[in-house]
């Protein structure tokens, strides 16, 4: 009687029998597909600027357009920051920005008379700069002209992005964005050079409205991912607070002294 021998083969051919005692590879990863990296994500980020913007700024919409525009800002970075962080929700919200201010400085100079009326008060606010340009005095809706106006701004950017998901806060921010590109775009067509632009351009307010985008992503994360912790933001968005709010108090403190300077170098002689 013969005894069973052992199963000689080696233990490689047992697990790969037909790799010729070579283990196959492991099979490449798939790439971790991120929608905030697709530039279709972009494309249709400005399409939306250009459909909230363009539209209802050329009919002349002053109550409408801010709402559309916040609306559309607040959906594009809340889906950012739930799918990517709070790198790419501000990087989606300075992009909506950029192009949304860009376009209306366009039709500022391109088309001033239906685009004035998409501006409260845009007829007072166009002469008013362009007095301040080659005046002096107090520019329209500056600090010094409006304190309160320019308080209320900051109140409604912090509690309406804290209350509303960002929803009231967009409001007060894409309007900020909204004048000063109307004031740039008016600047250009009422000295007649482009020099108007750079007068328009205001460091200032720049870094308020920088500021205030920083702040808006901050304070829609508590309602979004529901977390209310103060201490969890204060150790893992450290930099973006401090940032944020030196932004907003140094262009405050910058506008009380830079106007005239700013002034004297860009507007017509």
């Amino acid at each position: 009687m013969q005894t069973a021998q052992p199963d000689q083969t080696p233990k490689q051919m047992q697990l790969y029998p037909n790799s010729h005692s070579k283990p196959t590879p492991p099979a490449p990863l798939a790439p971790v597909y991120e929608l905030t990296r697709d530039p279709l994500f972009y494309a249709t980020l400005v399409f939306f600027v250009l459909l909230t913007t363009a539209v209802p700024g050329v009919m002349g919409q002053p109550n409408f357009m801010p709402v559309i525009q916040a609306l559309g800002l607040t959906v594009f970075t809340a889906i950012a920051l739930r799918r990517a962080g709070v790198a790419a929700a501000l990087r989606v919200a300075t992009v909506w920005l950029l192009v949304q201010g860009l376009l209306f400085l366009t039709l500022a100079w391109l088309l001033p008379v239906p685009v004035e009326k998409a501006i409260h008060d845009g007829f007072l606010y166009r002469t008013g700069l362009i007095e301040w340009a080659y005046a002096g005095g107090a520019a329209p809706g500056s600090l010094l002209a409006a304190p309160l106006a320019r308080l209320g701004e900051i109140a409604g950017v912090v509690l309406g992005s804290l209350a509303t998901v960002g929803l009231l806060g967009g409001w007060f921010l894409v309007k900020g964005v909204n004048l000063l590109a109307y004031g740039m775009g008016s600047l250009w067509r009422g000295t007649g050079s482009p020099l108007g632009i750079l007068l328009g351009l205001a460091p200032w307010r720049l870094a308020q409205l920088a500021g205030y985008t920083g702040l808006f992503v901050l304070l829609i994360q508590p309602l979004l991912l529901n977390n209310w912790n103060p201490a969890h933001y204060l150790s893992t968005q450290r930099r973006l607070i401090v940032l944020s709010l030196a932004l907003v108090a140094g262009g405050l403190l910058a506008e009380l002294v830079l106007p005239g300077l700013w002034r004297s170098v860009f507007a017509p002689i």
